[in-house]
């Protein structure tokens, strides 16, 4: 697909997830969809998460928050299936610490649909702030002390 289409894609697949609308994540994402975060600690942050699960993962963690998550996305370069994107989120969990990450994502494209995607973040803040993330389950979930 063109550059532009793909990075259209993207757009769309970023609204997706800061909407928790997991209908649209799951319609943007390709059946063998995987996402991994590159943290290297604590072990409960090396997550790999297929489409199913994933789509549930946005709306899961907004409800640790004091308002949905959003993750505002800063600059997109891309090269043929290839996108990468600097995004950053702010906001303030139940616990009252503030969440506001750094990220870049490297994300895969096939057929006009996202197949992987690459999250590297702060694994330091995540950790001191969400406790665990268990997808489509928030009451399993838990904050940070």
């Amino acid at each position: 697909m063109a550059l532009e289409t793909n990075k259209a894609v993207v757009r769309s697949y970023f609204e997706a997830v800061n909407a928790g609308d997991c209908d649209a994540t799951l319609t943007l994402t390709t059946e063998d969809f995987l996402f991994a975060t590159m943290a290297r600690a604590p072990d409960w942050l090396q997550i790999e998460w297929g489409r199913d699960a994933f789509s549930q993962v946005p709306p899961t963690m907004s409800q640790l928050m004091k308002a949905p998550i959003h993750l505002s996305v800063l600059d997109m370069i891309g090269e043929g299936d290839k996108i990468t994107v600097e995004a950053e989120t702010d906001g303030k969990m139940l616990n009252g610490r503030r969440y506001n990450n750094a990220y870049h994502f490297a994300l895969e494209l096939a057929d006009g649909k996202l197949r992987r995607e690459r999250e590297y973040s702060c694994s330091y803040l995540a950790q001191s702030c969400f406790g665990a993330v268990e997808p489509g389950n928030p009451e399993a979930s838990k904050m940070a002390d």
